[in-house]
């Protein structure tokens, strides 16, 4: 990590700081890299205090203090000290979370999930701020693309009988779901290829370790939606480049075994033949149409974003909604969106996302370095497993993935803003 000096580190805002902003700042990317870690650790609770540690705790103190910060340097120097010239990579971010924040009003009732969709945002920002610097773009690929293997020793530790290979014991902890963390190892995996086939050091071995790790718990999650996000992933980067291809080929070559040998995970798979045999796969649907039909009855800007005003829009707008019973969620990001933040809602959402992904493959068919290149699909490929996973979740409603998404996010927008797009391994 490169060493700040007591000067704002842009040339638009010149000014000599004093040495406790300096540290201030210091701090604050510390306290970033301890909540990105804990992405990949799970939360963690000190048993002498009672105290728990997450991603997600850490991540929304830090706000308060680096909101202090910059508002501090503003009022003393200016707001060119201040330095928010990076979030202009976040502009569709930015139209996305007022389009949700549009949704609920005039009255916001029922924004329960909007307060935890507003930290995530915050958490987006704090990250292309405070890693726009040197190398720290690479140093948060390697956090999020080879920690998540430390959640699988920590899962089986805790229960081995996951091993058993049992649809009734689904791998989970430490994160609150196993849907959840099936999307997690989907987006992480990319970006575990791209250390292993970069690097020249250590973190190989590390990196080869964790992608056993990590694809051993995506299969034990029973998660089809993350089998799917990972196999498009795997597929894709295979595809786009010659280096990635022989471990996303082993990879895939050892998913395949394990659905052709392990009879739970094979029956898991092909009940996606026959969804109308699965009373689960039976059951989403119906939340998914439920969903179509309240963000067609209100297609600007939908009933209001999070899961209670999506239940008050279906019990108001669909006629079997007694016959339903208790909906947590969708079970599909896209109606999930349609039904509480409307078109206007979806569109900037896919906005996000697609704008990203596609500025990363126009940057990687462009590249002269082999290792840039490598890293460009490899983001392009983590997105891509979101896109395809949510088919079948909603995740902004996870801490653990909403936090993954959200530092993801901040991160394919920090490689595309490199005007030195070279990255040396």
């Amino acid at each position: 990590m490169q060493s700040m000096s007591a000067t704002c580190d842009t040339s638009s805002a010149p000014t000599r700081l004093p040495r406790l902003f300096v540290w201030w700042e210091r701090g604050l990317l510390c306290a970033l890299i301890v909540s990105i870690a804990f992405l990949g650790i799970g939360r963690t609770t000190l048993f002498i205090r009672a105290a728990s540690f997450s991603a997600w705790s850490i991540s929304r103190t830090a706000f308060f203090f680096w909101l202090i910060w910059k508002i501090v340097l503003a009022l003393r120097f200016g707001w060119r000290a201040a330095n928010l010239s990076h979030a202009s990579s976040l502009v569709p971010t930015l139209v996305f979370f007022l389009t949700a924040t549009a949704s609920l009003l005039p009255d916001f009732h029922q924004a329960a999930d909007y307060s935890y969709f507003f930290f995530a945002v915050m958490h987006c920002v704090m990250v292309v701020d405070l890693f726009a610097q040197g190398e720290r773009p690479k140093l948060l690929l390697s956090l999020l693309g080879l920690l998540p293997g430390v959640l699988v020793v920590r899962g089986i530790i805790y229960d081995p009988s996951v091993l058993n290979f049992s649809l009734n014991n689904r791998f989970d902890y430490p994160v609150a779901h196993a849907n959840a963390a099936g999307l997690l190892f989907a987006m992480s995996i990319p970006l575990g290829l791209a250390v292993l086939a970069t690097q020249k050091s250590r973190l190989r071995v590390l990196a080869a370790l964790s992608l056993m790790a990590q694809f051993v718990g995506l299969l034990l999650t029973y998660s089809r939606g993350a089998w799917l996000g990972c196999g498009a992933s795997l597929f894709g980067v295979g595809l786009l480049d010659p280096r990635l291809k022989k471990n996303a080929l082993a990879l895939g070559m050892v998913g395949l075994a394990a659905f052709v040998v392990i009879t739970p995970l094979r029956n898991r798979l092909l009940s996606l033949i026959h969804p109308s045999a699965d009373a689960a796969i039976e059951q989403r649907l119906r939340f998914m149409e439920s969903a179509w039909t309240v963000g067609v009855e209100n297609p600007v800007l939908g009933y209001g974003y999070g899961r209670d005003r999506l239940r008050e829009g279906v019990k108001k707008e669909v006629d079997d909604a007694a016959e339903l019973g208790f909906i947590p969620h969708s079970h599909n990001m896209y109606t999930e969106l349609l039904a509480e933040t409307g078109v206007l809602g979806l569109g900037a959402f896919l906005w996000m996302v697609c704008a990203n992904l596609v500025g990363l493959l126009r940057r990687a068919r462009s590249e002269t370095s082999a290792s840039s290149r490598i890293l460009y699909f490899a983001l392009a490929a983590s997105l891509l497993a979101f896109l395809v996973g949510i088919l079948g979740d909603a995740p902004f409603y996870n801490h653990d993935t909403r936090i993954f998404f959200f530092t993801l996010l901040p991160l394919t927008c920090l490689f595309l803003r490199r005007e030195d797009a070279v990255l040396t391994p």
